[in-house]
């Protein structure tokens, strides 16, 4: 009997924990399909602001900081689709976090950075800023 209940116990603590946060950490060819289907979405960087200067995903935004998450509040719709990355997946997740506390609820982290992004010969956006 016991070993009846195991995969459904399993099936919902694994549930109960999926439930905490509502950003989905994507693989670099899903996390580009989907900005492709949706041009519109907002796409984050949140590496520091010399790496964004260098290179970044086509139209992504700057937000180095936690205080340019708080700032998308009251500007963009709870609804809205927010693509998040950073260079080695560090940075991420917390900026996920954040935009989940602020009432997000379809927020894409890109797994693995931008190092994923490159080893899947995605194309990156390396024009000066001031060319823009």
């Amino acid at each position: 009997m016991k070993s009846l209940l195991l995969p459904f116990v399993f099936a919902f603590a694994f549930n109960a924990l999926s439930q905490g946060q509502s950003s989905k950490r994507i693989s670099a060819k899903l996390f580009y399909s989907l900005t492709q289907k949706h041009p519109d979405a907002l796409i984050v960087d949140v590496r520091p602001s010399e790496k964004f200067a260098q290179y970044r995903i086509k139209n992504a935004l700057p937000a180095p900081v936690k205080n340019d998450l708080l700032k998308l509040e009251g500007v963009v719709e709870k609804s809205d689709s927010i693509f998040v990355y950073c260079e080695k997946d560090l940075r991420s997740g917390p900026a996920a976090e954040v935009l989940d506390s602020l009432g997000y609820h379809n927020v894409f982290e890109l797994k693995g950075g931008l190092i994923s992004w490159r080893k899947n010969g995605l194309p990156l956006d390396d024009k000066p800023l001031s060319d823009q």
